[in-house]
């Protein structure tokens, strides 16, 4: 959903959803979303309850609530559309990691303004003004796409940073 929510309720029932899954699976979903820690840090833990439209968490923090609802559904299909966009660097290298290691049966699609939150994917399609102007690696784009080139070296001060 692009207009997702969080609800007054407690946080492993934001993430169950209504869905029937145990506390196991939703704790290995917010592992995999990078919020375990800052959920385990609570004094409630998982039974902690979130204020309306997770007003009580930081935007870091409510992204990674809502990556562990997705991930829980073991989705066929995975888009996750700037969802990182709230997360320091290091956080959303974890998160992109996480999800390598272990989303094995699920196509991702990682809509992105970093850079470094797409050049591990297996392809890359950059746009300008909705017309395709690169596709392929992050190494053939560096090469091939000026328009991306500029864009990582930017971001990222040199091409083959990791």
């Amino acid at each position: 959903m692009q207009n997702d929510f969080l609800y007054a309720d407690t946080i492993e029932e934001n993430i169950r959803f209504g869905r029937n899954l145990t506390h196991d699976e939703i704790v290995e979903a917010a592992k995999i979303a990078q919020a375990d820690s800052f959920i385990s840090a609570k004094k409630e833990g998982y039974e902690s309850v979130l204020a309306v439209k997770g007003a009580n968490l930081s935007g870091g923090q409510k992204q990674r609530v809502l990556i562990s609802r997705a991930v829980a559904a073991k989705p066929d299909i995975l888009i996750l559309d700037d969802s990182s966009s709230a997360l320091d660097y290091k956080t959303d290298a974890n998160l992109r990691k996480a999800l390598a290691e272990n989303i094995h049966n699920s196509t991702v699609i990682t809509v992105a303004q970093r850079v470094s939150s797409v050049k591990s994917c297996d392809r890359i399609l950059v746009l300008d003004d909705g017309a395709i102007i690169g596709y392929g690696t992050h190494d053939e784009l560096m090469e091939n796409c000026s328009e991306y080139r500029e864009i990582s070296e930017s971001q990222m001060g040199g091409g083959f940073v990791e």
